[in-house]
């Protein structure tokens, strides 16, 4: 009988991890589709000051935040930015958070060039580069002993989206500026499942590897308004992105191997940003608003689609993700100060939550030569999930740190 139960245990858990990989992403108990959410922030300026750039920004990564803001910049610019991201993950799963796994990656994260085009009157600006918006990176593991069976599972995912981008800023008045970018978006994931149960009698293992290309194109506009020469106010509209993917799978269970490729598509919706930024002298106060209704994601082409679409109503939803941000210059050393804080919401709802993702971020930035920038950024986050299905907790901390660099002339 314990035999029976047993078996019914495993195929029940076989056939949920094919039926997760091989339909609408990696996950085990919700639908984990890793590009709802998930926001990098582009360059150590705007990192430092919490991401709140919509209103400032005037540098190549305009492109990103808000292209309008490009019609702002009249020296030709060169820009780059490396990334080095620390994640922590420990987990619950009744037994106190005694385990985990942590994570280090550091990569290339941008590269823009700024052209300003020579006019009679008022500003236009050209850009292009290429930026990283969205991060996959992610580890997870947990252990069990019920005094039976011993069980282990761990859980590594890598990867991330890069925007390549061109554009342009205009100025149509003295006070507005609208702009514009044209998108494509291209990236990798590299996904991982390993989970091994054993007893006396038997030991069963199950060996997911899955790696997934993407690309997709879609549009954003911007307007930039300056009423007085204190405030100034940004607004943003993405059109929606529907991602084509391509997916290897590679399955093994107790060493007999399975695998396979398919493509499918995913559509994201609309999303809507605004920021406004006050001037003091030498001080900058920003503040910037994103709103995506995750709900409205839809699966295309693909064998489990009615399932897929109506898990994304029960599990995500809406999602208001909300940044503050501080520059203050230093102009006897050309040295500028920074500090901010974030709220990138996860976007599941409330009962896959227990404590959602929350950003402190601080910088620095300096002036060489009046030809050449150099800034550096930290950012401090964390957030806590809860997998119903599962009853596993997992608490996540994260460090950031941006070092970008800029030659204008």
């Amino acid at each position: 009988m314990r035999k029976k139960l047993f078996f019914s245990i495993l195929l029940i858990f076989c056939f949920v991890c094919i039926f997760f990989t091989t339909g609408y992403t990696q996950g085990f108990g919700t639908v984990d589709e890793a590009t709802a959410g998930n926001f990098f922030v582009v360059g150590a300026r705007a990192l430092g000051m919490g991401g709140a750039y919509t209103a400032v920004a005037n540098d190549g990564s305009a492109l990103v935040y808000n292209p309008a803001g490009l019609a702002r910049n009249s020296r030709i610019e060169f820009s780059g930015t490396l990334t080095h991201q620390r994640i922590n993950n420990h987990t619950d799963i009744g037994y106190g958070f005694n385990d985990g796994r942590p994570q280090n990656n550091t990569r290339f994260s941008s590269g823009n060039v700024v052209l300003p085009v020579p006019t009679y009157r008022g500003s236009l600006v050209l850009a292009f580069g290429v930026n990283r918006v969205k991060s996959f990176d992610k580890a997870m593991q947990f252990s069990s002993n019920d005094g039976v069976t011993t069980s282990r599972a761990i859980e590594s995912q890598s990867g991330g989206l890069y925007l390549w981008s061109f554009g342009a800023g205009v100025d149509v008045s003295p006070n507005i500026s609208v702009g514009g970018a044209l998108n494509l978006w291209t990236g990798k994931e590299s996904y991982s499942w390993y989970y091994i149960d054993s007893s006396s009698a038997h030991t069963n293992i199950i060996d997911d590897m899955i790696k997934d290309r993407y690309t997709g194109f879609n549009a954003k506009l911007g307007v930039r308004i300056q009423p007085n020469k204190y405030l100034v106010i940004g607004g943003t509209i993405d059109s929606p992105v529907t991602y084509t993917i391509k997916e290897d799978v590679t399955q093994t269970t107790n060493q007999e191997g399975n695998s396979w490729n398919s493509e499918y598509k995913i559509s994201l919706p609309f999303s809507l940003g605004a920021g406004v930024a006050l001037s003091f002298n030498n001080l900058i106060l920003a503040g910037d608003i994103n709103y995506t209704d995750w709900t409205q994601m839809e699966y295309k082409r693909f064998d489990y689609i009615a399932d897929a679409n109506r898990r994304i109503k029960d599990v995500y939803t809406d999602a208001l993700r909300w940044h503050l941000g501080s520059e203050f210059l230093i102009p006897q050393i050309s040295t500028t100060l920074r500090a901010g804080f974030y709220r990138d919401p996860l976007p599941y709802q409330s009962q896959w939550i227990i404590k959602n993702r929350n950003f402190f971020t601080t910088g620095v930035g300096f002036l060489i030569d009046q030809v050449m920038t150099l800034d550096i950024a930290w950012a401090h986050g964390s957030w806590e999930t809860w997998d119903v299905d599962w009853n596993l907790a997992e608490k996540y901390t994260a460090n950031q740190i941006y070092l970008s660099t800029a030659y204008r002339f």
